[in-house]
């Protein structure tokens, strides 16, 4: 009776396990038995699974037993149910198709690339495999060039992207010219942000070298100006010409030479000395550290004729001076060079004078006697009348007598001869 009841019992569990066998159901088994045409499963329900040859979604012209092996596990999808002889019919291409059917979709939903093998070819674009879901790629859309001959991606691999897909309609779109596209996209972005990197840096280098020159002029600048004290003597060039002076370079530093500062002689124009472009020696006379003024010399400043003469000229002497400059007050005479004395009208004759030409002329030579002398000021006065007066007679050595030489008239007598007549 246990017996019975057990055996009864598991009829009744087969017959449960059996009842949710449906076709169109998905299930995984294990091979225990392979034949050239078709594979055995052990499905636990009491019957066998047939998967035959056309439905293992075998590639190419490969036997089943090149394949697949006892023990091995396959998906499948149960097609039909044969109660009488105790066989379900499966079919693994159709589990693989469903499987490789949502890789498709997916792939499609999310725009992501795929790789599938061109199977054949029309005259307006090819057939392509995707496991076991077959594609059709137009021949617009094989290459990014213009195809000639589609026949030649017979067998190619290629990369694509699912542009169209219904199912229903058992429509499958793919391109490759996207794939090159997108790429030939980035390869040109990458090289232009590349190329724009390279112009930044490029850029950067520029203005790194750029700075770091004016950070060296400008040091060196400022070592130029801090090394600069009056009286030195510098090399330069001339870089402007004003009515007023001229610029000279130091090397990176202009001063200025002032008209005045040219020549110790009187100069009229800037240019009758230099020239632009002319390199010079020039005098620093004083650096002004506020303003960053420089004024030079091109006169030298170590042999001041001025300060020369004051030596050798005093109050009283008698002079010679060329006439170099005539003005209705008078005339002025080069004592030297660079030292001018002014000869005033009054001071021509002991006659009256009109006219200073009357007297004088330019380039004569004149003997001249110093009134006033005052070389730190620049300034001589000098007299032509007063040189050519007669000297008056020194009668001193006369007054200091003893009283053993007698009376003034006694000494005097002789000069007084003659005057009663």
């Amino acid at each position: 009776m246990t017996n019975e009841l057990s055996m009864k019992d598991l009829l009744e569990q087969q017959e449960q396990a059996f009842s949710e066998v449906k076709v169109g159901k998905t299930i995984t088994a294990k091979i225990i038995k392979v034949t050239h045409d078709e594979v055995v499963l052990d499905l636990e329900y009491g019957f066998d699974g047939i998967v035959p040859a056309e439905e293992l979604n075998i590639e190419g012209n490969m036997n089943i037993e090149e394949v697949y092996n006892v023990e091995d596990e396959i998906t499948a999808v149960i097609q039909r149910v044969n109660e009488k002889d105790g066989t379900i019919r499966l079919s693994k291409l159709q589990a693989d198709r469903k499987n490789d059917l949502a890789q498709v979709t997916k792939a499609h939903e999310e725009h992501r690339i795929i790789t599938v093998k061109v199977e054949k070819a029309i005259e307006r674009g090819v057939f392509v495999k995707y496991r076991s879901i077959e594609l059709f790629m137009p021949i617009s859309q094989i290459d990014t060039k213009f195809v000639k001959d589609t026949k030649e991606y017979v067998g190619a691999n290629l990369e694509v992207y699912v542009i169209e897909l219904d199912a229903k309609k058992n429509r499958f779109v793919v391109s490759h010219r996207e794939v090159l596209q997108e790429r030939i996209n980035k390869e040109r972005e990458e090289r232009r942000a590349r190329i724009q990197a390279e112009k930044e840096a490029e850029r950067a280098r520029v203005k790194a070298e750029r700075d770091a020159e004016k950070a060296r002029i400008k040091q060196e600048k400022e070592d130029l100006f801090n090394s600069l004290e009056a009286g030195q003597k510098r090399h330069g060039k001339v870089t402007k010409i004003m009515s007023y002076g001229a610029f000279v370079d130091l090397g990176g530093l202009e001063g200025l030479v002032h008209i005045n500062n040219l020549s110790w002689k009187r100069v009229e124009s800037v240019e009758d000395m230099l020239q632009e472009g002319q390199e010079v020696d020039v005098y620093v006379l004083d650096v002004d550290a506020e303003t960053r003024r420089i004024a030079l010399a091109l006169k030298d400043i170590n042999n001041d004729p001025w300060q020369l003469i004051s030596e050798d000229v005093y109050v009283d002497d008698l002079i010679t001076g060329k006439v170099v400059r005539i003005i209705d007050r008078g005339a002025f005479l080069e004592i030297r060079e660079g030292v001018e004395a002014f000869l005033p009208i009054s001071e021509l004759s002991e006659d009256r004078v009109v006219k200073v030409t009357n007297v004088v002329n330019i380039d004569d030579e004149v003997k001249v006697k110093v009134l006033n002398f005052n070389p730190e000021n620049r300034r001589m006065l000098v007299s032509k009348k007063e040189a050519e007066k007669e000297p008056e007679e020194d009668y001193t050595e006369y007054l200091e007598v003893e009283e053993s030489l007698g009376t003034l008239g006694d000494l005097f007598k002789d000069k007084f001869k003659g005057l009663d007549k």
